[in-house]
């Protein structure tokens, strides 16, 4: 997925720390790959999985045909839907995050522990093949990133022009879709939310919104919902907008509230320009809303202890909603089967506002000095 194309690259990292001359292949998504292309301690992306909620015959075939020919001395795999007899055979070495699973269990009760999926994701290699291997450099988590083509940046650029945002303007980045019903902020939260922003926030604040893919035409419904006075302030990003497009506009947002979902780590990730011809600004601050899922695992906060922050020259904040029947198996929300979904029977969207209202006007003001 996404996300997990974005968080996984913290293995790429740990490898490189230990073998500062292998072949590194990065086989992920395909529509993310052309933010990961051009990663630095990888040798090639692979774009090959399709994208599918699960993987597909397809994807099985061409791991076992990449795997048999590539002869690899180790390989590594991040997919809790792969299992090492789906795609390789028995001679093949491997390793599988989820013999991980049972310390990021233990580390939720242990609060002075970073339990994000990446950060654990890193010292899981690192930690493991230490063993074997003398790091060449320091044990230092750097943080995912994702690079970007000239065109592409340049096209975002062209997107905020016809947008009318003003150069120096304060601009927000609303993500109201997920892929689960189990991590979306249901729309009557959502709705409340955007009013209270778009009342609230400095006068020439531009809010954009996501049209929804999961959750088709989400954005414009909400923007309907507004009064009529605040629409003006809203924007809706087209489905259209390729997804390397959507993901460097994300730069130009103070602020980008998402909740449990793949935009929400591009969002995290430290943003690159392949050429070095662009500079990005990577002061975007990052807001997420969890339900029931554990938000230390895939959320980010600055502030809070046991939590990544975002890889962003600003501050980043994890808002968890009441569930009342919250347990680990939240975790695991593509097999959940809820009939009633609880997961934001308790939302403090005036608590959230009041975050991103008092961050805006803040950088608002050391602006204008």
């Amino acid at each position: 997925h996404i996300g997990d194309a974005v968080m996984s690259q913290s293995w790429v990292m740990a490898l490189r720390d230990l073998f500062p001359s292998a072949e590194i292949d990065y086989v992920v998504n395909r529509s993310v790959a052309p933010l990961i292309e051009g990663h630095p301690d990888a040798t090639r992306i692979i774009p090959l999985l399709s994208g599918a909620t699960f993987p597909t015959a397809a994807d099985l075939e061409g791991l076992r045909a990449l795997i048999t020919e590539g002869r690899y001395d180790l390989c590594l795999c991040s997919c809790t839907f792969l299992e090492p007899g789906d795609i390789a055979p028995p001679t093949q070495p491997f390793l599988h995050f989820a013999t991980h699973a049972a310390a990021i269990l233990r580390n939720e009760s242990d609060l002075t522990e970073i339990n994000h999926f990446s950060y654990q994701g890193y010292r899981f290699v690192r930690d493991l093949l230490s063993a074997v291997a003398d790091p060449v450099r320091e044990d230092r988590f750097p943080g995912v990133r994702t690079t970007y083509a000239d065109a592409v940046i340049e096209e975002s650029g062209r997107f905020v022009a016809e947008s009318g945002l003003a150069g120096d303007a304060p601009l927000v980045i609303v993500n109201p879709d997920a892929a689960s019903k189990y991590t979306m902020l249901p729309f009557e939260r959502q709705a409340v939310l955007l009013r209270t922003l778009a009342e609230g926030v400095p006068r020439d604040t531009l809010i954009l919104l996501g049209a929804g893919h999961t959750a088709a035409g989400i954005g414009e419904r909400l923007v309907a919902s507004l009064p009529a006075a605040s629409r003006a302030r809203a924007r809706i990003i087209p489905p259209s907008l390729p997804l390397a497009v959507y993901s460097a506009l994300i730069d130009r947002a103070d602020v980008f509230i998402s909740g449990d979902t793949g935009p929400l780590h591009l969002a995290a990730a430290r943003r690159y320009s392949r050429s070095g011809r662009h500079s990005f600004r990577n002061r975007t601050a990052v807001l997420s809303v969890f339900g029931a899922t554990p938000p230390r695992m895939s959320g980010y906060d600055s502030a809070k202890p046991g939590y990544l922050p975002a890889n962003q020259d600003a501050p980043s904040w994890c808002f968890q909603a009441g569930s009342p029947c919250r347990n680990i198996t939240c975790l695991n929300k593509l097999f959940k089967t809820c009939g009633t979904v609880r997961c934001f029977e308790e939302v403090d969207t005036a608590g959230v506002a009041a975050v991103v209202l008092r961050h805006l006007h803040q950088i608002q003001g050391d602006a204008h000095g």
